[in-house]
């Protein structure tokens, strides 16, 4: 029985190794996962998002639209060169709040920084924010490699991240349920990472790599309005890089 035990005991080191041998360290994925995403909010609203380039020319974040929409009126104003009335587009600054952490995963406050919409559409519930902020942000998500989106498969291990009901970042974990969902000609995925309120905008990872696959944007709601929360879909990459390339920021790409 003891060297039953023993055996047992070994060939558990072994599973247990031969996991976290490929695993992410806490360390590693607090990096890739959670402090990528910030709050974002304007007025009374509010949602998340992820940053996703900090070089030199600045910092950009990657959002749903309907998380700015507020921020963006169209006004009448009089011409005086076509002396008539005409529609004018004006867009407020927003507010995005990068959170400090101590001892990895506690949330000990923000820096909270005006950012400008650079491009938003509507159809599409993207937006890319550039920070009014001059120094670098360490902690940027790393996105899936164009060559590499195709492999993403239904049963992949997913990780959801966003500011639930406004709270600092909350992960949430599940699996890639349904691929190439389409909703109004869109093309969405679906992961079963809980996100509910607050999450729009935010990240969703792959749990494997920690690489950024997609904006979670939406959940099915039922009856009296009860959100199905382990229905999540999410804005794919690959929209996402069409959509950039599309307002010329290819450069955001990498």
């Amino acid at each position: 029985m003891k060297r039953i035990t023993a055996l047992f005991i070994m060939l558990a080191v072994i599973l247990v190794f031969s996991f976290s041998a490929f695993a992410l360290t806490a360390e590693e994925a607090h990096e890739k996962f959670i402090y990528p995403i910030v709050r974002i909010t304007y007025g009374s609203g509010g949602g998340s998002g992820t940053i996703i380039h900090s070089l030199e020319d600045g910092t950009y974040i990657l959002t749903n639209n309907h998380v700015i929409s507020e921020a963006v009126r169209i006004v009448e104003e009089w011409d005086s060169e076509k002396q008539e009335e005409v529609k004018k587009e004006k867009r407020s600054v927003v507010y995005v709040e990068i959170f400090k952490y101590r001892n990895i995963s506690t949330p000990v406050g923000t820096l909270k920084v005006e950012a400008d919409i650079v491009a938003y559409n509507e159809d599409e519930d993207m937006a890319l924010l550039k920070l009014r902020l001059d120094e670098l942000i360490p902690h940027v998500a790393c996105l899936t490699p164009k060559l590499e989106i195709a492999e993403l498969q239904v049963t992949d291990k997913t990780i959801a991240v966003g500011c639930s009901l406004l709270f600092p970042p909350l992960p949430s974990d599940g699996i890639l349920t349904r691929k190439n969902f389409l909703i109004n000609s869109l093309t969405f995925h679906m992961s079963s990472a809980q996100i509910i309120y607050g999450n729009s905008g935010g990240g969703m990872f792959n749990a494997e790599t920690g690489e950024f696959i997609g904006i979670p944007s939406m959940v099915p709601i039922v009856g009296w309005g009860t959100p199905i929360t382990h229905m999540g879909l999410f804005i794919p990459i690959s929209r996402i890089y069409d959509w950039l390339e599309e307002i010329g920021h290819e450069e955001l790409i990498y």
